[in-house]
């Protein structure tokens, strides 16, 4: 951390993010990963975070696929959205960097709370049904759950209980529907989360109501 309190540049097992630490670092005992969307990179999500409580810590970490200068995704696009099974791996690689972080400062946070934004909220969600012991509230900005991971836990005895989803949606978002934002809204109902809906008359993006709702959210 910098005098100003700014996000730091570090290196976690060869993957980059930036981190911020409260000003008292003994009163943090929460942490929020911050995943950023497609095209993007450590540093876009950052804005988000104004209406955070301070209380937190913050590691907002760089996707591992690089398309362009300074533009990252965590898997390329294609017709057919990847499976849960390439999402484990994603999940898995992230959450061990975490810890490592974690463990090397000595921190006691119980469970990792979590904000992504498009390609990123895909991956909050990955991050919640695959380790739901360790994410507690789950922040999906402009995202949605792919048909076929609900495919794929049709048989699963998968249960959500005690918790908590923000999902923001814009009604003109035309990279991805609102619909879908809808019905992970209700699969996750299903599953005995509790979700808060928060929907806009703007497009893929987060409108200045549901940003203050954010802030409602992890308060």
């Amino acid at each position: 951390m910098d005098e100003n309190n700014q996000p730091q540049m570090i290196t976690i097992d060869d993957m980059t993010f930036r981190v911020r630490v409260p000003e008292e670092p003994d009163t943090a005992d929460r942490l929020l990963v911050l995943l950023h969307g497609h095209l993007g990179n450590e540093n876009v999500m950052w804005i988000l975070t104004k209406t955070i409580p301070k209380s937190y810590m913050m590691l907002s970490p760089r996707a591992p696929v690089r398309l362009g200068p300074d533009q990252y995704s965590w898997h390329a696009i294609e017709p057919q959205w990847p499976g849960l099974d390439h999402y484990q791996a994603l999940s898995d690689d992230l959450l061990k960097r975490v810890d490592h972080w974690v463990e090397d400062h000595q921190i006691t946070v119980k469970r990792y709370d979590i904000m992504g934004f498009s390609q990123g909220a895909v991956l909050a969600y990955a991050l919640s049904i695959l380790h739901p012991e360790k994410i507690g509230k789950v922040a999906a900005l402009a995202g949605f759950l792919p048909r076929s991971w609900k495919e794929t836990l049709a048989n699963n005895d998968l249960q959500l209980g005690g918790k908590s989803f923000f999902i923001a949606h814009g009604i003109k978002d035309d990279i991805i529907p609102i619909s879908e934002a809808r019905k992970s809204a209700e699969w996750l109902s299903e599953k005995g989360a509790e979700v808060t809906f928060c929907e806009a008359d703007i497009g893929h993006k987060l409108s200045a109501d549901c940003f203050n709702g954010l802030g409602e959210f992890f308060g």
